[in-house]
C-alpha cells in the first residue's frame, strides 16, 4: 500500500495549535499505483520528492523498513516563493499509523478495493463523541492533555471498475 495525505491541526484544551490527525488516500500497490491517481500538481510534486528520498535508501544494501512515511512541507516562503520539500522520514509508528492500519485491513479483506480513504483524529474537550464506524483508541481524561478522544476510521472505499 502507498498513500498520500494531509495533516490537520486542532486546538488542545489550553488553546494551543496541535496535531489533530491525518487524512490519507491509500492505494493498493507501490509508487506506480499512487502515480496512476489523478492528483493536483502540488501533491504529485510532493509524492515525487518523497519517492526520491525513498529511492536514496538503495545506497544501503539490505536496508528494510516495514513502514515508510515521508512528511513533505509545502508553502510560501518569506519572499513569496512556493517551496516544497521532505523534512522528515518516519520509519516508525506515528500519528497516521491508525489510519494506515484501517486502510490495510480493508485492502486485505477485499481484493476488489483499489483505493481507501482513512483518517486518524485527535480532538480535545468535554463531551466529544466519535462518528459512526470509528475505532476509538482513547476517549477520556489524559493525565497531561486533559479530556480528549483519539480514533481512526475509513471514510471512503473505491472498488475496481473492470
Amino acid at each position: 500500500m502507498t498513500y498520500h495525505g494531509r495533516q490537520r491541526l486542532t486546538r488542545d484544551n489550553e488553546g494551543r495549535t496541535v496535531y489533530g490527525g491525518s487524512d490519507l488516500t491509500c492505494v493498493r500497490g507501490g509508487w506506480d499505483a499512487l502515480d496512476r491517481l489523478t492528483l493536483p500538481a502540488n501533491i504529485r510534486y510532493g509524492v515525487a520528492q518523497a519517492k526520491a528520498y525513498d529511492d536514496a535508501t538503495s545506497a544501503y544494501p539490505g536496508f528494510v523498513a516495514s513502514r515508510r512515511n515521508y512528511d513533505v512541507g509545502q508553502g510560501i516562503d518569506a519572499r513569496g516563493r512556493w517551496r516544497s520539500g521532505v523534512f522528515e522520514a518516519s520509519w516508525r509508528v506515528g500519528g497516521a499509523s491508525s489510519a494506515e492500519v484501517e486502510a490495510v485491513a480493508v485492502l486485505m479483506d477485499d481484493a476488489s478495493v483499489d483505493v481507501v480513504e482513512a483518517s486518524s483524529v485527535q480532538a480535545f474537550g468535554q463531551d466529544i463523541e466519535p462518528p459512526p464506524g470509528a475505532h476509538v483508541h482513547f476517549h477520556g481524561n489524559d493525565s497531561r492533555r486533559g479530556p480528549m478522544i483519539a480514533y481512526s476510521r475509513v471514510t471512503r472505499v473505491l472498488r475496481q471498475t473492470t
